[in-house]
């Protein structure tokens, strides 16, 4: 019976040896599978920090990480704007005198009058028989102050006075 007691704990000894051996490869394998997950979750978040991806995140930009296409199709929509209607401002260049609402004035006030009012105002010159100084003057004061006008001649060779003939259309912006 002691050969049998022997050979028994000899079989016990090799059955706790190899039980050890596979929980330490157990604990190897389960070592290395969480080494692998923080060598990964570690990777993720380097490539977040650097602006790498997949693209689904914020980036650098502003914005909510929506799709592309989403946002490309919210823009055209909020995009559209209605155009300002232009409003004229209606100047008569007489000889050498500047006429505005059957008023003569000279050069100084007629720009500080145009100075004042809104960019979306156009000023029409109505030239009759205007000299070539005081037309010259007007047009660089106005493109000097950076606003929109257009140029119109009356055609005095008409019996109709109220007959013009617009000659050139220049915008100064």
């Amino acid at each position: 019976m002691s050969i049998q007691n022997d050979v028994e704990k000899l079989y016990r000894s090799d059955l706790e040896k190899q039980r050890q051996k596979q929980k330490k490869k157990k604990k190897k394998k389960l070592l290395s599978v969480m080494l692998i997950v923080i060598i990964i979750a570690a990777l993720i978040l380097i490539m977040q920090y650097l602006g790498l991806g997949l693209g689904g995140g914020k980036g650098e930009g502003s914005g909510d990480g929506k799709d592309v296409s989403a946002s490309s199709n919210e823009a055209s929509v909020t995009t559209t704007t209605t155009a300002v209607p232009k409003e004229f401002y209606d100047i008569k260049v007489s000889g050498s005198t500047y006429i505005i609402d059957e008023r003569v004035v000279n050069l100084k006030s007629l720009v500080s009058t145009v100075k004042l009012m809104s960019d979306n105002v156009i000023v029409r010159i109505t030239d009759d028989n205007a000299t070539k100084n005081a037309m010259d003057d007007l047009k660089k004061a106005l493109t000097d102050d950076g606003r929109e006008f257009t140029e119109t001649v009356l055609d005095n060779s008409a019996l109709d006075n109220s007959v013009a003939n617009d000659v050139t259309s220049e915008t100064v912006r």
